[in-house]
């Protein structure tokens, strides 16, 4: 299932071994889930889950499940199908609720190659499906009238869209209008104006840091108060900007490790951010969160 509302995409805590960090894992799970969020997100672009090995990717949903009573939403980097379905049972039987599933990054993909992948897992996946349209990261660009189509799949339940377009998210949403189907942003800058136009809430970065902010806008949006949301959307912005450094998700994790959450440490072969960067990101997070985060 895909839940509307704010859900984390999570930050994978690293040891300095390369292990996760079950300690950090905890002061991670319990800041977002204090705040309110509906669902937690590991191993998708935020959580490194390209980087990691598959049996870490495996470790960290059966933790987070351990941990949780929400809706785990396991992020799936495809390779080849093969190699997808055996991942599919793997996260199930870790106690992942759907999959985050992108499509391969290194060949161009067109709009039937896009649905026979789709089509193909969901028909002998043990989890429900949820596009994860990223084509910064991919390369791929789904197509709302495939999105459309595979929206009718029974395993196919939503999509996260991190393409930052929001003329494309308005045509997803049309293209999936009546269906039984749940359409989230990825990009956590554009919240308030996505839920204006249909979306369902996000899966967002910004979450393992200032859950509250996301958490607060989709409350304030769905009571009505248009002017609460888009002060804590302006808030949200600023502090994205501030993060928004070095190759993603190195600003986040050096902003998690400024907060005392967990390390700034990325999976090989990244580097953590650039001492300059890591600064700038610490001084200006200084002006906007004079509180602790």
């Amino acid at each position: 299932m895909l839940p509307a509302g704010v859900t984390v995409a999570l930050a994978t805590p690293l040891d300095g071994g390369g292990g996760l960090d079950e300690a950090a894992l905890d002061r991670l799970l319990t800041r977002v889930l204090d705040a309110g969020v509906v669902g937690i997100s590991p191993l998708g672009s935020t959580g490194e889950g390209a980087r990691l090995s598959g049996e870490l990717r495996q470790q960290v949903v059966a933790a987070v499940r351990r941990r949780v009573a929400v809706p785990v939403i396991a992020g799936l980097p495809v390779s080849t199908v093969d190699g997808a379905r055996r991942e599919l049972d793997a996260l199930a039987a870790g106690g992942a609720d759907a999959a985050l599933v992108a499509a391969p990054s290194y060949y161009p993909a067109g709009d039937d190659d896009v649905l026979s992948l789709y089509s193909t897992l969901a028909a002998d996946s043990p989890l429900p499906l949820v596009i994860y349209h990223i084509p910064p990261m991919t390369g791929v660009r789904i197509a709302p009238s495939v999105v459309g189509e595979l929206a009718r799949h029974p395993r196919i339940v939503g999509m996260k869209d991190s393409s930052r377009d929001m003329e494309y998210l308005q045509a997803v949403l049309y293209a999936t209008a009546g269906s039984d189907f749940q359409t989230v942003t990825g990009s956590d800058t554009i919240l308030l104006a996505s839920l204006v136009l249909g979306a369902h809430g996000t899966i967002a970065a910004s979450v393992n840091l200032v859950p509250e902010l996301a958490v607060g806008i989709y409350a304030a949006f769905t009571a009505g108060d248009l002017d609460r949301a888009a002060e804590l959307q302006r808030r949200l912005f600023l502090v994205v900007q501030a993060c928004r450094r070095g190759v993603p998700p190195s600003g986040w994790k050096a902003a998690l490790e400024i907060a005392g959450v967990c390390s700034a440490r990325l999976a090989p072969p990244a580097s953590r951010l650039a001492p300059d960067l890591y600064q700038q990101v610490e001084r200006d997070l200084a002006a906007l969160l004079p509180v602790e985060a």
